[in-house]
């Protein structure tokens, strides 16, 4: 069992982290943070190294975006925390601003075609979407409807292999929530699509749009390898069996299997 807290101003043996910055305040008994000079009568340092959780203090965009960079950069400091105090309510609301992050930009880019896809003017939107109201509807529809079912069921199903009844409850939970977080890659899919749309507005300068293409290329490479590095090395890192890689491999079958289900049969079968 962790040592009851000390005071804020005489931090105990226990890690506890600067919210600020995230220094390790161990043996320290300042009570300022010596990195950043936060005052730790105002703002206590805390057992959980999660901006997220500290979201209220250093504000929504702040919190979220500092989360996500520790699950890119810093995956050593993110598995610990499966021994801090984690909410489940928590890793959730992280994990639907992060399906929000993705959506957004295939959204807009449906709006955008709604718009431009004829002349635009209101005859021609209006003549636009009451032909996509009836048969047929565009497979693009399809195809997003299908993209929006596999984002929730694949970054909601890691949870069920990151409890092992070998860990107690307490970090069972933990390490369920932890899975919402590595949830977090996702989140770049704005930058890609922004990536790839100016590239279709820079068509004539064709360098440029090439170059902006391979980044958008480059990021969506890196997205899906942290996601899928990230969630892996988590199950890894929670799983006390004897075949964790088999238990690796089982997530990715399964993941596999969403990918065609809901991005391939889906969208054919409506």
């Amino acid at each position: 069992m962790p040592a009851a807290q000390s005071p804020p101003s005489a931090p105990s043996a226990e890690n506890l982290f600067c919210i600020t910055c995230g220094y390790n305040q161990r043996g320290i008994t300042s009570a300022h943070c010596p990195e950043c000079g936060q005052d730790f009568s105002k703002l206590p340092p805390s057992p959980t190294l999660l901006p997220w959780i500290h979201r209220r203090r250093l504000g929504l965009f702040r919190a979220y975006w500092r989360t996500a960079l520790m699950v890119f950069f810093r995956p050593k400091f993110f598995h610990d925390q499966i021994d801090n105090p984690i909410s489940l309510k928590d890793a959730r609301r992280f994990w639907l601003l992060s399906i929000v992050h993705a959506l957004l930009p295939p959204l807009f880019l449906l709006l955008y075609m709604a718009i431009h896809i004829s002349p635009a003017n209101l005859v021609a939107l209006m003549h636009f979407i009451s032909q996509t109201i009836f048969v047929p509807v565009p497979v693009f529809y399809f195809f997003l409807f299908g993209f929006i079912l596999f984002l929730i069921a694949a970054t909601g199903m890691p949870g069920y292999f990151c409890h092992p009844h070998s860990l107690g409850i307490g970090q069972q939970n933990r390490a369920i929530a932890l899975s919402y977080f590595a949830s977090a890659p996702i989140a770049l899919m704005p930058l890609i699509f922004a990536l790839a749309v100016a590239a279709e507005f820079l068509l004539r300068l064709k360098d440029i749009a090439m170059t902006l293409r391979a980044l958008a290329a480059a990021v969506a490479v890196f997205m899906l390898g942290a996601w899928y590095i990230r969630t892996a090395g988590l199950v890894l890192a929670v799983s006390q069996r004897r075949h964790r890689n088999l238990t690796v491999l089982l997530l990715t079958v399964c993941w596999l299997f969403l990918l065609v289900l809901f991005l391939m049969v889906v969208p054919l079968a409506l």
